[in-house]
C-alpha cells in the first residue's frame, strides 16, 4: 500500500516540478548528510574538522626544522613575494621573503624586498630590522653601504 502512495506521490511530483528539479531534490534528500551539523556517533556536539595532530590530541607537531640552503627556493620565494606584493598583499609577501631569507641568508634581494614590504605595510620599525639582520649577516657584502643608507633613512621616519 504505501509503495502505490509513494508511486504515485514521486508521478506527481515530477509532473509538478520536472524532471531535472525532481532529480535534484532526489540527490539532495538521499544523498546530502545530515545538515544538522552534528555526527551519528555525537549527538550532542558539533562535527569538528581535525587536520593536525595537536588537534587530535597526539603528539604536539613538530616545530619548523631550518630550511636548507637552497638558492633555486629562495629565488623561486622572491618571484612569489613579487607577486604578492605587485597585488598589494603585503603580508603574504613578507611571508615568502622571509622564506626567501631562511633558503638564502646572503641573498641580498630577500632582504631588501623584505624591508620595502614592511615599509609599504607600515612597520619601518620592522623593515630597518631586516636590514640591521641582513647588515649582521653578510658584513663583508658589497651592498652593505646601499642598506647602511636605506637603514638611515628609515630611521629618519
Amino acid at each position: 500500500m504505501l509503495q502505490k502512495y509513494s508511486a504515485i506521490l514521486v508521478h506527481s511530483m515530477r509532473r509538478m516540478i520536472g524532471m531535472r528539479m525532481f532529480f535534484y531534490f532526489l540527490v539532495f534528500l538521499f544523498l546530502v548528510p545530515d545538515l544538522s551539523g552534528t555526527s551519528q556517533s555525537r549527538p550532542g556536539r558539533p562535527a569538528l574538522i581535525r587536520d593536525t595532530d595537536a588537534a587530535e590530541g597526539k603528539e604536539e607537531a613538530e616545530p619548523d626544522k631550518p630550511k636548507e640552503f637552497s638558492p633555486v627556493m629562495a629565488e623561486k620565494s622572491i618571484k612569489v613575494g613579487d607577486f604578492y606584493f605587485k597585488k598589494r598583499n603585503y603580508l603574504a609577501a613578507i611571508q615568502r621573503y622571509k622564506d626567501a631569507t631562511e633558503y638564502q641568508p646572503n641573498n641580498s634581494k630577500a632582504y631588501e624586498s623584505l624591508a620595502k614590504a614592511h615599509e609599504k605595510n607600515g612597520h619601518p620599525l620592522k623593515a630597518a630590522d631586516a636590514l640591521r639582520e641582513f647588515i649582521s649577516k653578510n658584513p663583508d657584502s658589497s651592498k652593505i653601504p646601499d642598506f647602511h643608507a636605506k637603514l638611515a633613512k628609515l630611521e629618519k621616519k
